[in-house]
């Protein structure tokens, strides 16, 4: 007789199917991604998965809310940091990139994929909005601080962009070694005097681009 199952072994069994598909997902593409695979690498019949998801669009779907809300849950923490406007910014960036850098695979769930409406889980969605409104958070105090100047949503979108663009140079293998610390303050150094009422920043006052969080060794070197 099959042991009953409790709330908490599907729970631990869900988040491991999750961290599985996630891999699988990043390393096959949607196209490349099989649930008989997922279950083989489970260790599980080939029916398993489907017990706890209706397809590998609704897995995508989860996997994808619980990356953007891992992220939000790390630009939140930087929210609450103690100090000055520009301190808290500055905190928000580092956690940006610490979250790119330790969780690359849940960063490209966010960022390289999408799905068409009508395919996801309500979760997705507001995980998301979630995690785009605190990328944003900070720059709507700077503006209202007079520390920049300008649309807050439109100069967040900007940052976020100079700040993405860096970090997927960097993880393609193209910005190694030191060159990816260099190139990601800089960037966010110009970025942001663009917005200054006075186009000059001294370093010790720019938000989000100071104290990045320290590469590991593996980190630094990618192949090209």
């Amino acid at each position: 007789m099959s042991r009953v199952l409790s709330e908490a072994d599907v729970a631990q069994f869900r988040e491991r199917l999750c961290e599985v598909a996630a891999r699988l997902f990043v390393e096959r593409g949607p196209e490349g991604f099989h649930m008989r695979e997922l279950a083989s690498q489970l260790g599980v019949s080939a029916m398993m998965p489907y017990r706890y998801f209706k397809d590998r669009d609704e897995i995508l779907s989860v996997v994808r809310a619980r990356a953007f809300r891992r992220f939000a849950d790390q630009l939140e923490k930087a929210h609450a940091t103690d100090g000055p406007l520009v301190v808290k910014s500055a905190a928000v960036g580092r956690a940006y990139v610490q979250f790119a850098l330790e969780e690359q695979t849940n960063y490209k769930l966010m960022f390289d994929f999408s799905q068409p409406p009508g395919r996801t889980v309500p979760e997705l969605e507001i995980q998301e909005r979630r995690a785009r409104a605190l990328m944003s958070a900070h720059v709507h105090m700077l503006v209202e601080a007079g520390t920049l100047r300008g649309d807050p949503d439109l100069i967040a979108r900007i940052l976020w962009a100079a700040l993405h663009g860096v970090i997927v140079l960097h993880l393609s293998g193209r910005l190694g070694g030191d060159m990816f610390d260099k190139v990601l303050s800089e960037t966010m150094r110009v970025v942001s005097n663009a917005y200054r009422p006075v186009p000059f920043m001294a370093e010790a006052e720019m938000p989000a681009a100071r104290q990045w969080p320290q590469l590991k060794p593996e980190q630094r070197n990618y192949p090209q």
